[in-house]
Parts: structure tokens; sequence; C-alpha cells
């Protein structure tokens, strides 16, 4: 509290108010009544205190020194706020209440790191300053301390100051992240490994990292994208397939935040000119998670995107997945041979992984060995071998397979078919007595037969042991809180239902409105949307007779299989999602 001035005795320059101390212009408003009396007189003659209080800290302060303010508030005569409201009337200076105009902490930094005055002089006695225009506006730990007048003086001449009063407690904050921002900016200025990690482990560094991670467990992100640019680099959280932006900040905090996140996940700091791969597991916001960390090179320097996976997922369900009943049967029906190859489709992000391993738990029962083999295992699935390639040395999808052939497996289960001999040795697999699960990435169903055949695999052998091939999309589900009635759906999307069972069909369309619960957006959770095309002995034909996408498509389509447009429809028309997000996922996909 020493921070706390008095005007006691006009003779002493340091009682004085910064208008007299100065020649600095002062912004200000003094009651005339309440400068020219001592702090004590207009303490007791607002009936703040009893005289008996002033002459109490007065007998302290000629014992032991100190401000008459700041004494009658530690004895307890006068509150605080009491204190700062008197003083505001008396110097003419702006009381800052909580909550009030304070400055925004970066802009107070960027001024004061930018001032002619030392940062060592502003935190040594206390000082705050900050420009709103061309006014300067200054919080001090006493304001009409004599060497503060001076300073600002000397480097701020023929400026107007508007001095300002807060409490202890704010002025402490504002100086405790002065500090902090002034060690990190310290840190910034080497490319040390040392420093770095100093950098990594600074108190501001490891709360801002784990408070986004908790954000996107509590949110239920599937990704975080820490994407730097030229002046300040931002955070955004993929949730429910979309992404959104929660955090700005100046491109000087960007090496402590991606050191950091590449200390934990275990990547080499000093590394920048390379891609990285991390991981991380940790207990978040009371969840085990599973956290995959890619970094890679860019223009203002690395982008940065953790990927963000529950390890308690609970049991997997082909019915849970929103699989309508027909095609459910038909999933099924391929799960059930006794060899062969299913393949699932789609993009990163579009529930791939969640759909194998549903397919495998749905087949897990008690007397098939099952393997897989993944990069990385994803879901931690039980009574399932299930083996983590590692490319770096050697051991890849190809080279796995060829061991867990081997091992005498009934159903195995491939993370993705990515090259030729990958799909070669899953064909060799499936035509040998085995079921095989794999992904490719196209973007309908019937585009992975020419996909495979661009691969350099053989028609005939595309054909053969194929069952069938399912492609998938994730729409986001409408907030259940917020949700409201729509319209019904123009004509062309009538139309469109009238090639479709009409049971499936139903008549609750709906439109995102937004609410707390959703973040704004109308929409909580996914629902997936998906297309289905079987092997026939007349699609068998078409491949081995070389005929292109379009001709397989139109073949796909004269049998009546629901592309993923349609599919999005039945759930459009069920309520559980709407047109608008129907029409952002499939217009490109499938039609």
């Amino acid at each position: 509290m020493e921070r706390f001035s008095e005007i006691s005795h006009p003779e002493n320059p340091s009682s004085l108010s910064m208008g007299q101390a100065s020649a600095i212009p002062v912004d200000r408003d003094i009651a005339p009544d309440a400068s020219m009396m001592r702090l004590g007189e207009l303490l007791v003659a607002r009936g703040h205190v009893r005289m008996a209080d002033v002459e109490t800290a007065l007998q302290i302060q000629e014992a032991g020194g100190g401000r008459i303010g700041a004494l009658l508030v530690r004895t307890g005569a006068l509150s605080e706020d009491l204190l700062l409201r008197t003083l505001s009337d008396q110097l003419g200076a702006t009381y800052l209440v909580d909550g009030g105009d304070f400055p925004d902490s970066l802009s107070m930094y960027q001024f004061m790191s930018d001032s002619p005055i030392r940062m060592d002089w502003f935190l040594d006695h206390g000082v705050l300053m900050w420009s709103e225009g061309e006014k300067l506006h200054c919080i001090a730990r006493d304001i009409v301390d004599p060497s503060l007048l001076e300073t600002i003086e000397y480097f701020y001449a023929g400026h107007t100051i508007n001095l300002c009063l807060a409490a202890n407690h704010q002025i402490d904050r504002l100086v405790d992240f002065v500090r902090k921002e002034r060690a990190i900016e310290r840190l910034f200025a080497s490319d040390d490994v040392r420093q770095l990690r100093e950098m990594a482990e600074e108190a501001p560094v490891i709360e801002l990292v784990n408070n986004l991670l908790s954000q996107a467990v509590d949110l239920n992100a599937s990704d975080i994208h820490v994407e730097p640019a030229e002046e300040n680099f931002t955070v955004r959280m993929r949730i429910d397939g979309v992404l959104h932006t929660r955090l700005a900040q100046p491109m000087e905090r960007f090496p402590a935040v991606a050191s950091r996140i590449k200390l934990i996940s275990g990547i080499d700091i000093a590394e920048r000119r390379l891609p990285q791969d991390g991981r991380i597991t940790a207990r978040i916001s009371g969840r085990e998670m599973d956290i995959r960390v890619s970094t890679v090179p860019c223009a203002f320097g690395e982008s940065v995107v953790l990927r963000l996976l529950a390890k308690e997922r609970g049991e997997f369900d082909l019915p849970g997945l929103g699989i309508q009943s027909d095609h459910l049967e038909m999933f099924r029906g391929w799960l059930r041979v006794s060899n062969g190859i299913v393949l699932v489709t789609g993009p990163t992000g579009s529930g791939k992984s969640t759909t194998l391993a549903a397919a495998l738990q749905d087949l897990n029962d008690g007397v098939k060995k099952i393997i897989t083999v993944e990069d990385p295992v994803e879901f931690q699935l039980p009574n399932i071998t299930q083996i983590q390639t590692h490319a770096e040395i050697g051991y890849t999808f190809a080279r796995a397979l060829r061991a867990i052939l081997r091992q005498d497996p009934d159903v195995i289960m491939i993370g993705e078919i990515r090259d030729l001999e990958t799909a070669e040795i899953a064909i060799r697999a499936a035509l040998t007595g085995h079921v095989v699960l794999s992904t490719v990435h196209t973007n309908d169903a019937i585009s992975s037969y020419t996909r495979l055949i661009d691969m350099g695999i053989e028609p005939f052998l595309v054909a053969s042991p194929m069952r069938g091939v399912q492609a998938q999309r994730l729409l986001r589900r409408t907030c259940s809180k917020c949700v409201v009635p729509a319209e019904p759906p123009p004509l062309d999307v009538r139309e469109r239902l009238e090639r479709i069972a009409p049971q499936m069909v139903g008549d609750r369309w709906v439109r995102a409105n937004g609410c707390s619960l959703c973040q704004g957006t109308g929409y909580r959770g996914r629902v997936g949307i998906y297309e289905m095309v079987p092997m026939s002995d007349e699609l068998q034909d078409l491949i081995v007779g070389g005929a292109s996408l379009n001709d397989l498509k139109r073949f796909a389509s004269d049998r009546g299989y629901r592309t993923l447009a349609e599919d999005g429809l039945i759930k459009a028309s069920q309520g559980h999602t709407t047109l608008e997000e129907v029409a952002r996922l499939t217009l490109t996909s499938s039609e």
C-alpha cells in the first residue's frame, strides 16, 4: 500500500500533485475544495474516517514512515476503494475500477516495449503506460513520486498525460503480465536448443497449451490447427468436421507455443526445416487421450496439427453409426463371406476407421483370428491382434502383411491400401481364403475400382476378390436443444426422393438455429451417410472389359444404388440434419 500519496505539506515536493510538481500538461479536473485540503482532513470532512483514526495513523507514520492513506487502509479504518476515490478527486486522476477502462494488456506492453524509457525503470517503479490515439495514460504505484515526474517530463515533454489510479491487485496483475511477456520475448531472441526448451517450459506457455487441449476435449474437437502467419498465428479447432477459430495471438508467441507442443510430443524442437510426427498420451479434462502431432515447415514457420483420439470410445456398433437398415443388411452380408475384400472409402476425417472398428467388433465372435495392420493403431479392440507399422525402420504395410499371413488369420484389416505392393498382397490374401477389410481414398464408392487399376492391379484381379465398396461422409447433426422446423423441401428435392423407398423418407424437415450448447452453430455431433456398391457378375464384366468410370457410375445409378446425396436426403427428412448440410458435403462428392 506504499503507492498511495498524501497531500499534507505543500513545501514538500513529494506531497504535491502531478500538476504542481511537473511542467507536463495533465488531463485533470480537480475539485477546488479537494485539491487544497490535506488527505486526512478531506477523508474526515467526507465522513470516511474519524479524526482519531487519522491521529493513530500519524503516530504510526512518525514511528515507521509510510503514507497516511496506506496506513489508514492497513489499520482497517478505510477501504481501498474509498481511498482511491478520494485521491482521484484530490489529484485529478482517473480512477480505474474493476471491470472498467483498463488497457488491453498486449497493447500496453507493446507501447512500453517501444518507449524510449527502459523497461527496467517501468518495472522497478511500478509504472504502466499506454496510449489511446494521441493521449497517453499512466498508472503508477506513487503518482507524485518526484523521480517519476522528472523521467516522464524528460522523455514525453509536451505530451498530455492522463494520470490513473487503480487497486493494488489490478496494478500487480498488469505488472506481472509485463514481466512474463518480457521474459518470453527475451527467449524468442535465441534459437539455441537450451533457450527453446526454457521457453517451452515457461509457466504462461504451459498454461496456454494445456488450456487449448482442455478446450478441444471439452468441445469434442477432432483436430487442433496452429497456423502461423506474417503478424499473428491462429488456433483453429475442427468441431463436427468444421474448423472454428478459437484464438489469435501475436506471432512473437508462436515459437514458445510450437516448442511446447513439440517438446511434450517427443519431437526435435530445434528441427524446423523438415516435417516431423510425434505423439502425446495424457489425461485431459478427465479423459484419457491419444494425440497425434504433425509439424510441417511453411512460409512463416511451422504448421502444427494435433489429431485428438479418445482412448475410451465405448463399444463400437454398426447400427449406431447411422447406417440405414437396407445398407446395414448389405454390409453385414459382405462381412459374412468366407473370403474377399471389403473396402471403405472417403476423405480424411470421414469416419472410415470407426466403421472398420465397428465391423471388426461385429465379426469378433470368439472363433475367428483377427489381425490388423495400422498406422497408427487408433482404437484398442479386445481379443484382436493389432500391429503398428514403423516405416522409418522398414516395417511397412507390405512387410507386416507378409508376416501376418503366416499367423493363420481368418480376418485381416489393413489400415490403408496406399501402394501397388500392399494392394497385391491384400488381393493375394483374399484369393487364398481370407476376409480383408481396408480403406482407400476416393470420392465415391465406384471410383475405388478404377483407383486400384490406376495403382497397377490387373482389372481381373480387381474384380475377382471384391465383395463390395462403401463410401461415406459425416454430416453435422442438428442440435437437439435449438433445432426448429423448416419448410418442406423444394420440388427438385422431392422429385429426387421419389427414387427412394417411401418407408425410408420422413417428413421432419428442420433447420439449424444456434444456442449456447452448440456454440451458436446449430449443430452438435455427427451422423454418417453412406453409398454402397456390391460386386455382381455384370459389374465384374464391365471392370474386366475396361469400362470407363462414367460407365461404371451409370451402371450403379441404373441399378438404383443410393448416392451419398440421396442417403443424406433421407437423414434430412428424418430431422437428423439439414438440407444445407447435405449440400455442403455432397454437392461435388458424388454428383
